[in-house]
C-alpha cells in the first residue's frame, strides 16, 4: 500500500509541507536543517500509527531537556504548546478517509522530551514501514532492547531500537522472490552472508569465518543489514523503505549497487524514501532508471525560516539543488587549475 500524499503541519522546521510522492522511489536532498531526517521519522511514525487503532505514543524523536532546539520546535514565540499535525493518506481522500491517532505533548516536569502529536492515518489500514537510520546499531545490539525495555529515560529513539528488534528476527528459509536478484549481489560484496547469535550480528565469511559487526568494515555491515531485512521478510512487496542516506561510509563502488537493488524493490511495488548528500548515488537513480521506473526527486530548502519542497521527475531539473551547484563548483575548480599548470 503505497502512500499518496503526505501533509506536515507545525513539526520541527515544518510550518505546513505538502508532498505527493512517487509511488516508487523517492529520493530528498537538501543542505543540513532542511528536515530531511525529521521528514522519513515523521512518515516512519505515522506507519507505525496506522498499525493502533487508539491513542499512541510514537517515540520516534526523542532528546533530553537540554536540547532546547527541539524544545522551542513545539512551542510558538509566545512560548505556547504548538499542536503538531502529520498527515498520512494512501488514498488521496485526506479529509474524509482518515482516523487521528493522538499523542500528548511532553510534561512541564518531564526530564526528556518527545514529540507530541496529532497523526493522521488511513482508516482500516496498516502501512508497515521500515527505517533504516544513518547510525549503526547492530554493532551494539547485544542486550541493549532490553535496557531500552528497562529503562524510561533510555538515550535512543524508538527508529534505533526498531531496527535491531527488526534485524534480529529469524531468518526465512528460501530466499523470498523479491530478493532473489539482490541477495547474490550482496553476498559477493559481504564474501558471505549475515549471521545472528545472541543478539550479536557477525558476516560468516564464504571460508567459515565469522567476523562480527564490531570489527567489520562499516560500508560491509550497511550492505549486511539490508541483506538481513530481506531475509526477515521486513521488506517486502507492499511495504515501505525509508533509508535515511544509503551512501554513507559506502565505497563508491557500491553506489550503483545499491541504486539497482532499490530499483530492483521498486519494481516488487516496495515504496522508498532515501536522503542523500551524494551527488553520484543521487545521479545514479536518473542513470539506471528504465522507462517504466517511478521516480521523484524533491529538493528540501529554507524559506524564511521554514522548510519547503520542489519535486521534479528528475534530479537534474531540481532548481534548488546545492548538490549539483557543489559539483559545478568543483568541476570549475579543476578546470582552472589544470588551466593554470
Amino acid at each position: 500500500m503505497a502512500i499518496k500524499f503526505i501533509r506536515i503541519k507545525n513539526f520541527t522546521v515544518f510550518d505546513d509541507l505538502a508532498i505527493t510522492p512517487s509511488s516508487g522511489i523517492n529520493i530528498f536532498i537538501g543542505q543540513n536543517g532542511t528536515g530531511k531526517t525529521h521528514l522519513l521519522k515523521a512518515i516512519y511514525g505515522a506507519c507505525e500509527a496506522s498499525k493502533e487503532s487508539k491513542n499512541v505514543s510514537v517515540e520516534f524523536i526523542r532528546c533530553f531537556k537540554q536540547n532546547a532546539s527541539f524544545f522551542n520546535f513545539l512551542h510558538d514565540a509566545n512560548d505556547k504548546r504548538r499542536c503538531s499535525d502529520i498527515f498520512i493518506d494512501s488514498e488521496n481522500d485526506i479529509e474524509n478517509d482518515t482516523r487521528m491517532c493522538t499523542v500528548s505533548l511532553p510534561k512541564e516536569n518531564d526530564q526528556t522530551i518527545w514529540g507530541g502529536y496529532a497523526i493522521h492515518t488511513p482508516k482500516d489500514i496498516a502501512l508497515n514501514a521500515t527505517y533504516i537510520p544513518n547510525k549503526d546499531m547492530l554493532t551494539h545490539s547485544k542486550g541493549l532492547l532490553a535496557m531500552s525495555e528497562k529503562y524510561r529515560e533510555f538515550p535512543f529513539d524508538k527508529t534505533l531500537t526498531d531496527i535491531i528488534s527488526k534485524a534480529n528476527q529469524w531468518t526465512v528459509k528460501e530466499t523470498p522472490p523479491i530478493a532473489k536478484s539482490i541477495l547474490p549481489v550482496l553476498e559477493t560484496i559481504m564474501n558471505g552472508e549475515v549471521y545472528v547469535e545472541n543478539e550479536e550480528f557477525f558476516i560468516k565469511k564464504n571460508n567459515g569465518v565469522l567476523i562480527s559487526f564490531a570489527v567489520e568494515a562499516e560500508g560491509i555491515k550497511k550492505i549486511g543489514l539490508l541483506w538481513q531485512l530481506l531475509m526477515t521478510d521486513n521488506i517486502t512487496e507492499d511495504s515501505i523503505l525509508l533509508w535515511d542516506e544509503p551512501e554513507t561510509n559506502l565505497n563508491p563502488e557500491y553506489l550503483p549497487v545499491i541504486v539497482d537493488c532499490l530499483l530492483s524493490l521498486a519494481r516488487h511495488n516496495v515504496q522508498i524514501f532515501v536522503s542523500t548528500h551524494n551527488y553520484i548515488f543521487a545521479k545514479y537513480f536518473d542513470v539506471r532508471r528504465q522507462a517504466d521506473d517511478h521516480l521523484k526527486f524533491h529538493a528540501l530548502y529554507k524559506e524564511n525560516n521554514a522548510a519547503k519542497c520542489e519535486t521534479k521527475d528528475s534530479f537534474s531539473a531540481l532548481e534548488h539543488n546545492q548538490i549539483n551547484r557543489t559539483f559545478d563548483h568543483l568541476l570549475d575548480e579543476v578546470y582552472n587549475l589544470e588551466t593554470e599548470e
